[in-house]
């Protein structure tokens, strides 16, 4: 379980959120890497609108108690939850105004890609100077099909069911699973109610994946014909009829910002934050880029033993979780490298996978989908489109793909590559989990029955092969159930 608590900085006098996340037992070193990369993810995300972390660590107490720690920005405001408590429904424009702010922090985040995958009113803050924070952001890690991480019985990680979108509650979150969430704390800013309400998480959840939602209109009928339209869009079933990224909702939303009235208990007059936000927002970016500095060779070039210590320093800061630091030596590498050595050359072939596999740890799957989609390619033409490290590259330029949401492509090449392992037959270990993870994505794209049989199919040839005791078919199981 988790809590929240207000401390003090004892030296910098200042106040503090600490947030403690309790274990049951001595964490294993998996749960601990986890939570440490659950900081790290946190950490990066500097961004005016998600508070600042200032440290992290673990504590173990004389009666064998253990927890993880995140020190952060103290926020003081009022949740969006306790916004609509006390207001029942929020003015059209405060309603648009939030939900902006949140969409403008999502467009940074969805970059990375982080997903937050826990996005209700309670994780939103308004602060008195009319700024909304995005809390909770420790949930955003592990963005692949492959995480399981229930809070709530099923796989997806940490989710409310009144807020979640169906492909995340199927396990394959993706960026626009957050427009689903934002739609639902918007419906709800308007109309004062839940999309769909339920009395059980189970009855919320089949509401969610079976009726279709009341337009916010009938519920209440000054909102703007564009704004219901909007919000309807964001509560589609199918990612892909959503809008297209955080980005484009921003731009919407902002035409339904006017006069903002008077919001008593939660928002304040002028304070310092907002005029320093007036005079920067008066900024007007030119609309040219200005030219890339030239590359400059490097004049004195690597020998094999400098680079192979390259790859070694890069090893041990990947093992301890520094995969930002480990991607910049051996991104500084690369150039100097290929020079030395020439394009074919195993060893700059090797850290060229080094650095793919890096950044895909670290989670920066856009460059990692280019590094392997690029290596998949070449390796292929030297050692033959059947190479090992070649299936390799391209299961994880898959994996990419689905964890930046783009789950159709994610499919596609899933399928190719089911097709091009199939001469080993259909019971390889490859294959095997590339089967499972097609499993995981299609209920994303409305395709649950061929889910359902694919897992069933899956099962049966795994107990052919392995028996009953296979670790893959626990997961399955558990999967098909959710898919009812």
């Amino acid at each position: 379980m988790g809590e929240v608590w207000r401390a003090y900085d004892r030296f910098l006098d200042r106040r503090l959120a600490v947030k403690f996340t309790f274990v049951r037992e001595a964490p294993d070193e998996a749960l601990v890497s986890r939570f440490e990369q659950e900081a790290r993810s946190t950490a990066w995300f500097e961004h005016p609108g998600v508070p600042t972390v200032y440290d992290f660590g673990e504590h173990r107490d004389e009666a064998g108690g253990h927890c993880f720690y995140l020190v952060m920005q103290y926020v003081e405001g009022m949740t969006v939850g306790d916004l609509v408590d006390a207001h029942e429904r929020l003015p059209i424009s405060w309603a648009a105004l939030i939900a902006a702010q949140v969409a403008a922090v999502l467009s940074v985040a969805h970059r990375r890609p982080l997903v937050h995958r826990d996005l209700k009113p309670s994780n939103l803050m308004l602060c008195g100077d009319g700024s909304v924070k995005v809390l909770d952001f420790g949930a955003a890690v592990g963005l692949g099909p492959q995480d399981v991480r229930a809070t709530t019985t099923g796989f997806g990680g940490p989710y409310t069911p009144g807020y979640t979108a169906l492909e995340q509650v199927y396990g394959s979150p993706e960026p626009r699973s957050d427009l689903y969430s934002l739609g639902c704390v918007l419906y709800e800013m308007l109309t004062g109610r839940q999309v769909f309400p339920g009395t059980t998480p189970y009855e919320v959840v089949r509401r969610h994946e079976d009726e279709e939602p009341v337009p916010p209109r009938c519920h209440r009928q000054e909102i703007p014909l564009g704004l219901d339209a909007l919000v309807l869009r964001l509560l589609a079933k199918r990612p892909d009829d959503r809008p297209a990224d955080a980005e484009e909702v921003y731009h919407r939303l902002r035409e339904f910002i006017g006069p903002l009235e008077p919001l008593p208990g939660a928002v304040d007059g002028t304070t310092k934050v907002r005029l320093y936000g007036d005079i920067v927002s008066r900024i007007e970016m030119a609309d040219t880029v200005s030219a890339a500095a030239p590359v400059v060779e490097p004049t004195v070039l690597p020998d094999v033993d400098e680079i192979v210590a390259a790859r070694a320093e890069a090893a041990v800061l990947s093992d301890d979780g520094r995969y930002t630091q480990a991607a910049g030596i051996l991104s500084d590498m690369i150039e100097p490298a290929r020079l030395a050595l020439g394009d074919d050359d195993p060893e700059y072939m090797g850290l060229r996978l080094d650095l793919a596999d890096v950044l895909f740890q670290g989670g920066d799957h856009r460059r990692a989908v280019a590094a392997y989609g690029r290596l998949a390619v070449e390796l292929a033409e030297w050692y033959g489109p059947d190479d090992a490290e070649v299936l390799r590259c391209r299961e994880q330029e898959a994996l990419c793909h689905a964890r930046l949401g783009a789950t159709t492509t994610a499919i596609r090449n899933v399928e190719e590559l089911l097709d091009d392992i199939s001469q080993a037959g259909p019971y390889g270990d490859t294959a095997f989990r590339l089967r499972e993870l097609m499993a995981r994505l299609l209920p994303a794209v409305g395709r649950t029955g061929e889910a359902r049989r694919e897992i069933t199919q899956l099962t049966d040839d795994l107990r052919g092969r392995y028996g009953d005791g296979h670790p893959q078919l626990s997961a399955l199981k558990v999967l098909l159930n959710e898919l009812g």
